[in-house]
């Protein structure tokens, strides 16, 4: 999906450390990437961000769907919301043909 990145709209929340304590809730530190600019919110690696960074996980919808710790209000996870919505209210709407 060639328009996926341009839905981001560059909070930063992905590209800090995240810790998953011993009951599984996920911990948002408030430590940044090494490569993350936090005035600009950008990635100053970013198009060799996965070689440099082993940490770096370039998002997908696949992975955005099946991972607990990006933020609700991440521009990715919402589309991916609303595009499960969407779906789910078109099987709904099938069914009750």
């Amino acid at each position: 999906m060639e328009d996926w990145e341009s839905i981001c709209n560059r909070c930063g929340q992905c590209c800090f450390e995240k810790w998953v304590d011993g009951d599984g809730t996920i911990l948002h530190t408030v430590i940044p990437c090494r490569f993350l600019d936090i005035v600009t919110r950008e990635c100053k690696v970013y198009d060799k961000r996965l070689e440099v960074d082993e940490g770096c996980i370039k998002l997908t919808p696949e992975i955005v769907k099946s991972v607990r710790w990006m933020p609700e209000d991440c521009a990715y996870t919402k589309f991916v919301g609303d595009k499960r919505a969407a779906e789910g209210r078109r099987k709904k709407s099938k069914e009750k043909r």
